[in-house]
């Protein structure tokens, strides 16, 4: 009896260490990033449902949520884009000074255009096919791949707004505040 009772006293000093050191890595990438500037490469390939589009217009907003996913995993599951779709026409509609700029680096654009298509997501993303915005920015890791972004593309907030709404809370209090 006693030893499991040492067992588990060790086991919760050890899980409690571990939510300690991941609250200390969330707070050094917030820490990191706040602020700072992401560098847009010079040429961007800009696509709605695999189409070639200009979308140089998504940078003249006052504020751009920006949302970065790489080619590990599953490329719609991560970007939730019907949970998007949502927040993009909630914007419109509030006539908000908002623009979403879903950047895209995978290791197979057909299957993700073929997602896009599937989901009817007929909304700008960037192709990323050189990886240009990772080596540019070295973005920290998933899930803080999602940032609100100033009109200088300095972040004002970092995590998925899709994944905790909480957060789209506080991504609205940002651009409304400033309207």
């Amino acid at each position: 009896m006693k030893w499991y009772i040492l067992q588990l006293i060790v086991m919760i000093l050890f899980l409690g260490s571990c939510v300690q050191s991941n609250r200390n890595d969330i707070k050094k990438i917030v820490l990191d990033w706040q602020g700072k500037e992401v560098v847009v490469p010079q040429r961007l390939n800009y696509k709605i449902l695999g189409d070639d589009v200009i979308g140089d217009d998504l940078w003249n907003s006052k504020f751009r949520v920006f949302v970065y996913v790489d080619s590990v995993g599953c490329n719609i599951c991560r970007l939730h884009l019907k949970e998007w779709k949502e927040l993009i026409d909630f914007s419109r509609r509030e006539s908000l000074d908002v623009s979403f700029i879903f950047v895209v680096h995978s290791s197979n654009f057909n299957y993700f255009t073929v997602d896009l298509l599937l989901y009817e997501f007929d909304e700008p993303v960037i192709y990323d096919y050189e990886n240009q915005f990772y080596k540019l920015n070295r973005f920290p890791p998933e899930p803080y791949r999602t940032f609100l972004l100033d009109s200088q593309n300095r972040v004002q907030l970092i995590g998925n707004p899709v994944e905790i709404p909480k957060l789209w809370e506080l991504y609205m209090k940002a651009i409304t505040q400033n309207k």
